[in-house]
């Protein structure tokens, strides 16, 4: 009778710590997977050329550990790993702009897009 209760003792601490597993490390582990794969996503920026006929949008991405700026233009994309405060986008032309990405006490960062003609 008492291998019995030893072995029901036993079952209710083994269930116990497993719930506690489940619930303090596998569901925070899919909760930061599920995070990692579908990032926020926010526009910080939209400029349409002069004649209307190309456009550049500059996103944020939260990724973990850190957010990442995105420049679409066309078909393509420049990512960057600073975050600026201050986005300028300039056309030279429909077809040539110059994005300054300010920060704080930072030399800006200058790119420049080119589309195809």
């Amino acid at each position: 009778m008492k291998e019995r209760h030893t072995t029901k003792i036993l079952l209710k601490l083994c269930c116990t710590l497993g719930i506690l597993i489940i619930v303090f490390f596998l569901v925070p582990l899919f909760i930061w997977s599920y995070a990692n794969k579908n990032p926020e996503v926010t526009q910080l920026e939209h400029s349409m050329s002069p004649n209307q006929n190309n456009e550049i949008e500059i996103v944020k991405i939260d990724e973990f550990p850190d957010p990442i700026i995105r420049i679409n233009y066309a078909d393509q994309s420049i990512m960057k790993t600073k975050i600026p405060h201050d986005i300028i986008v300039d056309w030279i032309s429909e077809y040539e702009a110059i994005i300054t990405l300010k920060r704080s006490g930072r030399e800006p960062d200058i790119v420049v897009v080119e589309f195809e003609k």
